[in-house]
């Protein structure tokens, strides 16, 4: 008897009453909708203060250099320098490129030499052949 008391203790233990059942699934879907709800509401406003964190920091780093003289001159120093590099840059570039075309129209030039020659050649020995038979 005492094997049928403890499974009767656990079969009804076991048994789930299917309306409280309903009730903590309800629950639990209110509260992720809750949660949803909150968590759309608080995403924007998260990223909207740390793009304005962001944008101040910018802002007060602009404000130190562009402030003093000095931090003015130094700016304007470092543009000339950069816009120097770029222009002795694309200098350089032009003058390559420009020497890579004058090899290049001369090894045509001289290949065009050559073909001339070789057509002129036997230009003249047609020539000479038509006049051979003309004669």
């Amino acid at each position: 008897m005492a094997t049928s008391k403890s499974t009767k203790t656990t079969v009804g233990t076991d048994a789930v009453d299917p309306v409280t059942e309903t009730t903590e699934a309800a629950k639990t879907i209110s509260e992720q909708v809750s949660v949803l709800a909150e968590k759309a509401v608080i995403v924007p406003i998260g990223a909207s203060l740390i793009v304005r964190d962001d944008l101040t920091a910018a802002l007060r780093k602009l404000q130190k250099k562009y402030t003093t003289s000095a931090g003015l001159e130094k700016e304007l120093t470092r543009y000339e320098k950069r816009g120097a590099r770029a222009r002795n840059r694309f200098e350089k570039q032009v003058r390559s490129q420009r020497t890579k075309f004058e090899r290049d129209i001369k090894a045509r030039r001289k290949d065009l030499g050559k073909r001339s020659g070789a057509v002129s050649a036997r230009v003249e020995e047609f020539v000479s052949t038509a006049q051979g038979l003309i004669s």
